[in-house]
């Protein structure tokens, strides 16, 4: 009997063991890249699988080597190699890499996996913030942008303003001459409404500086002497 019992324990442990090997999320893949670079180049320095979530530029019929790279499932980690000001993101089931001229020229993403309750969301936006900060960025001030105060009275006022009209925050952050980014927090649910449960978002819009560009000027990392050229892995 117990000879049976302990060869019925070893089986039943194995079964569970196997259920849950086939039921765990899979390990995050990574989409890294920073602006200038080369569709090809992408491919090359990412573990997602570019090629075939993507609108190959190549193929644009209407010439421009316009595309996309798409992000839909869980989960992705986007890194943006940039040596100087690059960070790397929570995953995130969406995602939005767009190319031009075969140049990857603007992200848009959620950097989280869900909508969360506000002190989850807000601890991913201090660290993102505090990435932020370490990599050189500033907010725009001809904006009246500055950093979220995340003190514990700017979190309260911050919690204050989700139930506002706009139901949001945002902050316009550059790298002058050379990166642009929009820096929001908003509420995905209940606050228009005020009927809990009430969740969160952040988004992450990233792009060329415009503000700091003369109308027709080259990016500047468009121009010869700052091509970002070869693998992005630093």
């Amino acid at each position: 009997m117990t000879r049976w019992y302990h060869r019925f324990a070893l089986l039943a442990g194995l079964v569970v063991a196997t259920v849950w090997w086939h039921s765990r999320p899979p390990e995050p893949t990574i989409l890294a890249f920073r602006l200038g670079q080369t569709f090809e180049q992408v491919v090359n320095d990412s573990t997602y699988p570019v090629l075939e979530r993507s609108n190959h530029p190549a193929d644009d019929p209407g010439g421009d080597k316009f595309g996309a790279t798409w992000v839909t499932e869980p989960s992705v980690i986007i890194r943006f190699t940039d040596p100087r000001h690059g960070f790397t993101l929570p995953p995130t089931k969406f995602a939005a890499l767009t190319f031009s001229e075969n140049q990857a020229v603007s992200l848009a993403t959620s950097p989280m996996l869900d909508p969360l309750p506000f002190d989850e969301a807000v601890t991913i936006l201090e660290n993102l913030q505090n990435q932020f900060k370490a990599g050189g960025w500033e907010p725009w001030e001809k904006d009246d942008s500055t950093w979220f105060d995340l003190t514990p009275e700017g979190k309260k006022r911050l919690h204050a303003r989700m139930f506002e009209s706009a139901y949001s925050q945002e902050a316009t952050l550059r790298i002058p001459k050379l990166y642009g980014m929009i820096f929001r927090l908003k509420c995905s649910e209940g606050c228009w409404t005020k009927e809990p449960p009430y969740l969160f978002l952040i988004d992450i819009g990233l792009g060329s500086d415009v503000h700091g560009r003369e109308p027709g000027e080259p990016r500047r990392w468009e121009q010869p002497e700052n091509a970002l050229t070869g693998s992005a892995v630093q």
